[in-house]
């Protein structure tokens, strides 16, 4: 407001008052209004903020039936944990096995002689470690064999003065992370050297052979005193490798591991413990536990939701008043597309379950939802697919060797055929045929480039072979131990072609993409030359008719319904591989929906800021308003300034007749 001028010194009337009344009277209809209209949008907003938060925590409920892993969890339990424990993975057979432990797996641990102390000098050249199968008996201390496991790397260290102690052996052979770990062990007669394969099973056995700088590899001085091979074993065996013996339903198994995960498709045994002749018995059952829990969350969540919508949207008839969001638009139709979704039935589903209300799922007249429990562990026992697509997206192969991958966006719900017109292949290189078992100094060494990745310099042992299949499992071992293939994760196959005469390189992966390729040789008795090798293929065909694209064994829909659906093709034949049913859960179109409500950009973010920007305009108005009561409380002012004066003035002449007519009665 304008400053008060100070008036009715003239008249004696009370102008700031009046003034002040006036003004109070002229705005108090136009104050009134806005602060009716302020409260409710605040009001409106403050709900908003409410079923915001509501929608988003209903659409948190939708997370676990919208992943397939929660439909695909099985059970496996051990009745005896202590002996065995068991899990199990989404692709377990069901069933019940009886198993006994009756050997564990374990790893070869070797030590050397005593040393003074852990810097003692051992003695310098070259340490090869290689794994493999060693036939030995530690009773006699007669060396009969080694046979290599090409799977696994070989170690080759340089021990020279800067790492030729005891625990400076130890440290290198640490430092290379190549399937051995080593510690020094000192007590009162002094140190050892105690190596310990980091794998178990008959195959993880060391042989060690050492090239001693003092030209003799086989006695106990100098680096030879770690020799442990058929032509010395100065070190001692004090746990021999070993596989774990069991057997599953009266079949005895052998596994390298103690962990054992490829007798029985998806179904994983820990051996805690070997029990001779006790039975174990492990079962593998669907796990309905965690789908139930979901479904629960889930229709918590929405019946959360609708606990939070019906006092803002419905009238109260108890108190004859409607909800402050009653008759909004932007909550009405946001709930019509929830409720459409949860009453939809699910586009090219069969059967029994094609909706929540087929699965035990149903509306109550208060708008919540009731699950019945009995009915959805009716259809779990006797369709678990169909209620795994009515909730998640799915696509359910009729081929065994076709796989489920993955979809996009635009996947449409559908039956599709699968026809392969090509296999994915492997990428090989075929040698030439080798004329000599002897590898010797100066060829003995070759470089080969494995899906694009460059290997260094691989050095094979020098010494003559019983056979070129000890060879190739030499070569396969040094490539596969390469440290620029292994970061990468690459690995080769090499085995030797008896009846062509050659060594064939193959890589372990499949697609255009897998390739071996000599890029330098030494090795002139091998037949080995530098060049490349045939890559392998991709997977081609199509789905549903329509054209896709192939990756190594995974084959992509490009057009079409099918669009973007991605199947794995684990078989090597050609030709029809029966269809995949693909179908769009209900969790997935719900989540859009709630996505399309609360993002950002979303229509309740839209329709708060609308309120926000209404908000905003009546403190715009507030501000219009004030100066408008500011002119016409200045304007009142300067009207009554000008009667005060005029009064003032009247006031002032009748006083002055006053006098006059007074002082003329006193002279008559």
């Amino acid at each position: 407001m304008a400053g008060i001028t100070s008036t009715g010194l003239g008249s004696g009337l009370d102008i700031k008052s009046l003034v002040s009344n006036l003004v109070t009277a002229e705005g108090s209809a136009a104050v009134k209004r806005l602060d009716t209209r302020e409260a409710k949008l605040t009001t409106q907003i403050s709900s908003y903020g409410s079923l915001k938060s509501a929608m988003s925590s209903f659409q948190t409920s939708l997370a676990g039936l919208k992943n397939l892993s929660t439909f695909q969890k099985v059970t496996a339990t051990s009745s005896d944990t202590s002996t065995i424990a068991a899990s199990a993975t989404s692709n377990a057979n069901l069933g019940s096995y009886n198993v006994e432990v009756k050997q564990l797996a374990k790893s070869q641990t070797l030590a050397s002689t005593t040393f003074s102390s852990a810097t003692s000098t051992v003695g310098t050249g070259t340490l090869t470690i290689k794994f493999g199968t060693t036939t030995y008996d530690p009773l006699t201390d007669i060396y009969t064999g080694f046979a290599q496991d090409g799977n696994k790397g070989t170690l080759s260290l340089t021990i020279d003065s800067t790492n030729n102690t005891l625990a400076g052996v130890s440290e290198a052979i640490n430092k290379a992370k190549a399937g051995v770990t080593a510690v020094v062990i000192t007590d009162t007669t002094g140190s050892r050297l105690v190596l310990n394969s980091t794998e178990t099973g008959e195959s993880s056995s060391m042989e060690i052979s050492v090239t001693d700088d003092d030209l003799n590899n086989t006695d106990t001085s100098g680096l030879s005193a770690l020799a442990f091979n058929a032509a010395a074993t100065n070190m001692t065996q004090h746990q021999a490798s070993q596989d774990a013996k069991l057997a599953i339903n009266g079949l005895d198994i052998q596994s390298a591991s103690n962990t054992v995960n490829t007798a029985l498709k998806g179904l994983s045994l820990t051996l805690q413990q070997a029990q001779p002749g006790k039975i174990v018995t492990v079962g593998v059952s669907q796990n309905n536990t965690d789908i139930a829990s979901a479904v629960d969350s889930f229709v918590k969540g929405y019946n959360d939701l609708v606990k939070v919508v019906n006092p803002l949207a419905t009238f109260d008839a108890a108190t004859q008043k409607g909800g402050l969001l009653q008759g909004d638009a932007t909550l009405s139709s946001a709930m019509a597309q929830i409720r459409s979704e949860l009453g939809s039935m699910v586009s090219g589903l069969t059967g029994s379950a094609k909706s929540l209300a087929d699965i035990g799922i149903t509306t109550q007249k208060d708008g919540t939802l009731t699950l019945n429990s009995t009915k959805l562990n009716s259809q779990l026992a006797s369709n678990r697919s169909g209620v795994t697509a009515v909730f998640a997206v799915l696509g359910r192969p009729s081929n065994t060797n076709v796989l489920f991958s993955s979809s996009t966006s635009d996947t449409k719900a559908g039956q599709y055929a699968v026809d392969i017109t090509q296999v994915a292949t492997q990428g090989a290189l075929n040698g030439a045929a080798p004329t000599s078992l002897t590898i010797g100094a100066g060829a003995d060494t070759f470089e080969i480039k494995v899906d694009g990745t460059q290997s260094g310099s691989i050095a094979l042992t020098q010494k003559t072979y019983a056979s070129y299949a000890e060879l190739a499992t030499e070569m396969q071992s040094r490539i596969n131990g390469d440290s620029a293939l292994k970061a990468k994760g690459i690995s080769v196959g090499v085995t030797y072609d008896a009846g062509n005469n050659r060594m064939v390189f193959t890589s372990k992966s499949y697609g255009s993409s897998s390739h071996v390729e000599i890029t330098a040789n030494t090795t002139t008795d091998l037949g080995l030359s530098v060049g490349a090798g045939v890559a392998g293929q991709d997977v081609a065909g199509t789905i549903g008719g329509k054209a896709a694209t192939g990756k190594g064994q995974q084959l992509t829909s490009t057009e079409g319904d099918p669009l973007g659906l991605k199947l794995l093709i684990s078989d090597a034949t050609i030709g029809a591989k029966g269809t995949v049913d693909f179908s769009r859960g209900i969790m997935e179109r719900l989540d859009k929906v709630m996505t399309n409500l609360v993002s950002k950009t979303g229509s309740f973010t839209n329709r708060t800021d609308g309120l926000q920007k209404d908000l905003a305009k009546i403190a715009k108005d507030r501000v219009q308003l004030s100066d408008r009561l500011s002119s016409l409380e200045k304007r009142l002012y300067e009207r009554f300034n000008r009667m005060d004066a005029l009064l003032g003035q009247m006031q002032s002449t009748a006083s002055y007749l006053t006098q006059q007519f007074t002082n003329k009665s006193n002279n008559n």
